[in-house]
């Protein structure tokens, strides 16, 4: 059977060992209509180094003997462009700098990098310490005897955004101070551009690096956000339907579909795109397991998508307060619209805290995904996994409350018994940890303050769906907590109710109350689904019910 390439990035041995390859060919002609100098920015694992390993065999001169065989089968085979097998390739991965050593590492990797380049095209060996000496040398040898170059750049920001995350001195010592060595590596990229690099094309997640070393892009064209680029990594819905067919799943198709929209789509780079994409390795990842196992994988969410990113924490204080970044969170986790102007491609890490520039931030790491409504954008979490992460995320912030005691394996074992026995206890507790933690208390009182508290930790599970607003019989479900495998026994709809503090009386209790009661019977799920009506004063669970 035709293995999937989950984990594979060597464009070569997926074709020639006859992985399954979702054909991106056709792009290598539009990437060459444009201009010389390119970014390409999208969220991690959506399959950006294939394509750098894509270009670098198909431009590279060194190929140029076996690339009949190397793009056999492909669109590209038949649809050549001019510019095929013309270069001299230097290629980098950034994702292989050790932030334990930083700065060493990267003068390593650099040099490893142009020493391989010398000895694969047949060049006298540069001997100099200084690796962007070294690079120096390289073009003006390139130019000197008509070697045209391609830069190629993999994860260009990998292991500096992880020394944004985990210590800022170390980002600006490396990226932004008068020697930085990251810094002086694209000032010299820049400069030979005007004589052997004839080309780039360097991928990443994000653009605060690509801002901060080269004062706005302005060494090249940045086209993630164009509409022409919007296939060119993940997966469109003709794109599965097609391994479905191929894998002959037509019996499973519905079922798989369904899955997939519901986990892994909706992602959208351009505005104006009417059609949505799902993330590469989330589906690899789910085929692997249908075709393998003849069943979906345990954990629907590939534990190669979670990037650390609690250090972020910062992004959402202010003055020891959580600020209105983390209010926008809250939004997104109760499926409230969320405003954007524009989405940035181009702001620094020094002004990352601000609204829009977060914003930005959390739409280039894949947090939320764009949807144009008239003339306006707004913001939304793109599917279940990423609801999840959302939630693990709020959780990290939460953590810097001192009195904050949340602990999330007691929490999931408690939603193990509500899942299994209707047991109550999981709300119990999380309105214990509210009453019990003044400072997440005092940040904010309100109902949407405890159905986002509640929706954030209710989703730390991976045996149930968490919905918000889910229409059913002209009602809409205030949470649904839906059952992700059969093995779950119960289903559990939700209906909150919410008192004002200086307002609760017992004649007000009853009649919130009733109210739910009322509500939840007109919810019909079936049987597999309890029904739970909840009423909080302030912080305070007062009712909790099964009807």
């Amino acid at each position: 059977m035709t293995k999937l390439p989950y984990g594979l990035s060597d464009f070569r041995r997926v074709i020639e060992e006859k992985w399954y390859y979702i054909d991106k060919t056709k792009f290598i002609e539009l990437i060459e209509q444009e201009q010389s100098y390119l970014f390409f920015l999208r969220p991690r694992r959506f399959g950006k180094s294939l394509t750098i390993s894509m270009l670098e065999y198909y431009y590279d001169i060194y190929y140029k003997d076996a690339f009949g065989d190397i793009f056999r089968d492909t669109f590209i085979l038949t649809h050549p462009t001019p510019l095929k097998s013309s270069f001299y390739i230097l290629r980098f991965d950034f994702s292989a700098v050790d932030t334990t050593d930083y700065e060493s590492s990267f003068r390593t990797h650099l040099d490893i990098r142009i020493d391989s380049f010398c000895d694969k095209y047949h060049i006298h060996k540069i001997e100099t310490k200084n690796p962007i000496n070294k690079l120096e040398v390289l073009f003006v040898y390139c130019k000197k005897h008509n070697l045209p170059v391609y830069i190629l750049i993999d994860e260009y920001d990998n292991f500096v955004t992880k020394l944004l995350i985990n210590d800022m001195s170390a980002y600006k010592n490396i990226v932004t101070t008068q020697n930085a060595i990251y810094k002086e590596f694209f000032t010299m990229l820049k400069v030979g551009t005007t004589g052997a690099v004839k080309k780039m094309f360097i991928t990443g997640v994000s653009p605060l690096a690509l801002y901060d070393v080269t004062s706005g892009s302005n060494i090249g064209k940045n086209i993630s956000l164009s509409e022409r680029f919007n296939d060119m990594v993940g997966v469109t819905k003709s794109e599965l339907i097609d391994m479905i067919h191929f894998y002959g799943l037509e019996n499973k198709k519905e079922s798989i579909i369904a899955r997939c929209d519901e986990w892994y789509n909706n992602y959208k780079f351009h505005q104006n795109v009417k059609h949505t994409i799902y993330n590469s390795d989330m589906i690899l990842y789910y085929f692997d397991s249908i075709i393998r196992n003849n069943r979906e994988p345990d954990n629907l969410i590939d534990t190669n998508v979670r990037t650390d990113y609690s250090k972020l924490k910062f992004l959402i204080y202010s003055n020891q307060k959580l600020n209105g970044n983390f209010k926008m969170l809250n939004q997104l986790i109760l499926g409230e619209k969320v405003l954007v102007n524009e989405i940035k491609d181009n702001f620094s890490a020094f002004e990352l805290a601000s609204s829009d520039n977060f914003k930005s931030f959390l739409y280039s790491l894949g947090f939320v995904t764009i949807r144009k409504e008239f003339f306006r954008l707004t913001l939304e979490i793109p599917n279940q996994t990423l609801k999840k992460l959302l939630s693990e995320f709020i959780d990290y912030a939460y953590e810097e409350f001192e009195d904050n005691s949340m602990n999330v394996g007691r929490l999931n074992d408690y939603l193990a018994q509500l899942a299994i026995n209707k047991d109550l206890q999981v709300f119990e507790y999380i309105a214990q940890v509210i009453k019990q933690s003044s400072s997440i208390r005092d940040y904010i009182d309100g109902e949407n303050f405890v159905k986002a508290y509640l929706m954030a930790y209710l989703n730390l599970n991976h045996f149930y769906e968490l919905k918000s607003e889910v229409e059913s019989n002209k009602g809409y479900i205030d949470i649904l907590l839906d059952p992700i495998q059969e093995e779950v026994p119960y289903g559990v709809i939700i209906e909150l109710k919410y008192i004002k503090r200086g307002e609760f009386n017992e004649k007000l209790l009853q009649t919130q109350i009733t109210q739910a009661k009322e509500q939840l019977v007109q919810y019909d799920l079936g049987e597999r689904y309890i029904k739970i009506a909840l009423v909080f004063k302030g912080w305070e669970l007062m009712f909790c019910e099964i009807v």
